[in-house]
């Protein structure tokens, strides 16, 4: 039998718990269900209103810096956030509008320390919702500062929560892909901005879809295909042989949904945000995704040399022309 669930008031550090925890693979109920996401949606709103409060910090710069700054506008469509570098105010907010530490932590938000009491798992990061088929928001990558570059943080696997199961940006972007946008998978999230801003001050062509160090899954592939109005798929491919097999691997899922999957190969050196933010970063950009070639090209050790693709409508006409941020 689970022991009882003490009550203790602590506006720092929340309830001592001795309750044995859910398993993330079991079923839920509705009514559980609609909990979990209930947390997690108050969750992104807290996350989002830190991030709009803040006036300097990592997270502020991280977005500045990486030409992303438009999304500390209030309006802006991407509901990105900022975990706040403290022990628990996440919890100590989402206990004070009613909501259950029990929920808080089977909703991958909350964890519990040494002694016994629940605390932030995030701090200190840049926060992407994470929403499944339903586009509910299920979980959140975190991006964290590292030496020498950014690294991610993920919920854990809950009873509404699989990463495998969830995408970054899709929501924020369904306008394009319902319109016949093409996804193109990145890895950063500051790439995809990047190619959504790019796509949205041109011809509505592309949506960036970040994957954050983790391989495509048929889940995803699947989320993709169910919100995509268009028969092409893009991956943009890493520099080294290693990223591009690992690419070459999403190939089968992508099929599924995507009869076209073209690869996009960037100027040595240049990630998509890069490329954005440099002179002329518009047309770089711009010119860099239109040339493609099959995927499938790059199947075994060497890629077949078959020349790039150039799509239709290649170059930007005068008056697309807007000034790179």
């Amino acid at each position: 039998m689970e022991s009882r669930v003490h009550e203790r008031e602590s506006a720092s550090y929340g309830d001592v718990v001795t309750r044995r925890p859910r398993d993330p693979n079991s079923v839920p109920t509705v009514a559980d269900r609609r909990r979990l996401i209930e947390v997690n949606s108050a969750a992104a709103r807290f996350f989002r209103r830190e991030l709009l409060r803040a006036t300097d910090g990592w997270g502020r710069e991280y977005l500045t810096r990486g030409g992303a700054g438009e999304l500390l506008d209030p309006g802006s469509g991407w509901a990105v956030g900022q975990a706040p570098d403290a022990r628990s105010r996440l919890v100590d907010h989402l206990r004070a509008k009613g909501l259950e530490l029990d929920s808080v932590r089977r909703a991958g938000l909350g964890l519990l320390n040494p002694e016994g009491r629940t605390v932030d798992r995030f701090r200190d990061q840049v926060m992407f919702p994470a929403r499944n088929d339903r586009l509910e928001t299920v979980g959140f990558v975190g991006v964290r500062s590292g030496v020498g570059a950014p690294y991610y943080a993920t919920s854990p696997a809950t009873q509404v929560h699989r990463r495998s199961a969830c995408l970054i940006g899709v929501t924020e972007q369904l306008d394009l892909l319902s319109e016949g946008a093409a996804p193109v998978l990145v890895n950063d999230p500051l790439d995809a901005i990047a190619i959504e801003q790019l796509s949205r001050r041109t011809m509505c062509r592309w949506a960036g879809i970040p994957l954050c160090d983790s391989l495509l899954s048929a889940g995803q592939a699947r989320i993709l295909g169910q919100h995509a109005a268009t028969d092409t798929a893009i991956v943009v491919l890493a520099d080294d042989k290693a990223g591009q097999r690992a690419a070459v691997g999403f190939l089968d899922d992508l099929t599924r949904y995507f009869p076209r999957v073209w690869a996009v190969e960037l100027p040595d050196g240049h990630s998509a945000r890069a490329l954005y933010g440099s002179p002329d970063g518009l047309q770089r950009l711009h010119d860099a995704l239109m040339m493609t070639r099959p995927l499938s090209d790059y199947l075994g050790h060497r890629k077949r040399m078959r020349p790039s693709v150039s799509l239709p409508d290649a170059h930007l006409s005068p008056s697309d022309e807007t000034p790179s941020l």
